[in-house]
């Protein structure tokens, strides 16, 4: 893995405290890293040092992910989730910010500029899924009702971690990092995934068609040539509704692009923004 300074930060909201990491960078725009379910902001780094050449970069866990803690009542729509970015980008006082998102983030990326497309400056969407059927959204909530799976030590934990969906095509050094990343220990000493399960078992359907004719931004919406989750029907429903959507393949990756391709999909990212002149106020970046 690359070395890098990042620093952890914490953001306390009363009924959730955030975790999110800050890799650096300069420039008042700043981007904005939103991870997928399950998933937490050290998917990002191996992408996210490449991007602080260049600008200001923020990965947030979600709440109920990573180093964030459980929301109490446990709150885990995607509506909380915007409200949570938001808090973020006021805190550390971003505006017009480029929202990035894979898979799940992707997800929120979309809900997020729907919703307040004069806030968001740029939107880059990673292998996503656009319409979270009523069916997932059951399949998802059955398992978020069933208990984690608890291992008596780290090695037995880090001998049992699978990412998900399997297919991962980085080198067995990513996925150890991931792996040691995405562990706790309990108060009883046992180890566990740093999940709250009832992030599963409140997993509501969505369809994001609707928002696209409210985003005005640029977008970048890459896809994953194994396996994507941007079909072609899909890409088209998109266009239709938001003209101005690009779209790039990210070669010899399969869904968890960042893992498998980093330079690669920050290569495409950096050229979608030098395009649209997003990285002129960036102090440095050679737009």
């Amino acid at each position: 893995m690359r070395k890098t300074q990042t620093d952890s930060k914490r953001l306390p909201l009363g009924h959730v405290t955030l975790h999110y990491l800050d890799y650096g960078g300069h420039g008042p725009r700043g981007l904005i890293l939103l991870h997928g379910g399950g998933a937490n902001a050290h998917w990002f780094d191996r992408v996210g040092p490449i991007f602080a050449r260049h600008c200001r970069v923020l990965a947030l866990d979600l709440r109920g992910h990573g180093d964030s803690s459980p929301a109490e009542p446990p709150v885990y729509s995607f509506d909380a989730y915007v409200d949570d970015v938001h808090a973020l980008l006021e805190a550390e006082h971003i505006a017009a910010p480029i929202l990035m998102g894979h898979s799940m983030g992707g997800t929120l990326a979309v809900k997020y500029t729907g919703t307040r497309p004069r806030e968001v400056g740029a939107l880059v969407v990673c292998d996503a899924m656009m319409v979270y059927s009523q069916e997932i959204s059951d399949r998802l909530r059955r398992m978020g009702h069933r208990p984690g799976r608890e291992y008596d030590t780290l090695e037995d934990y880090l001998a049992h971690f699978r990412i998900i969906p399997d297919g991962l095509r980085a080198p067995k050094a990513v996925h150890d990092h991931i792996a040691r990343t995405a562990g706790r220990q309990t108060a009883k000493g046992r180890w566990v995934h740093k999940l709250d399960r009832r992030i599963y078992a409140q997993r509501e359907s969505i369809d994001t068609l609707p928002l696209w004719p409210r985003i005005t931004c640029p977008v970048l919406i890459l896809r994953a040539e194994y396996n994507p989750r941007f079909r072609p029907a899909i890409l088209q429903q998109i266009k239709e509704r938001c003209p101005q959507v690009e779209s790039a393949e990210v070669a010899e990756a399969g869904h968890h692009l960042v893992l498998d391709q980093p330079e690669q999909t920050a290569d495409l990212v950096l050229a979608f923004l030098r395009r649209h002149r997003l990285l002129q106020d960036c102090k440095g970046s050679k737009a």
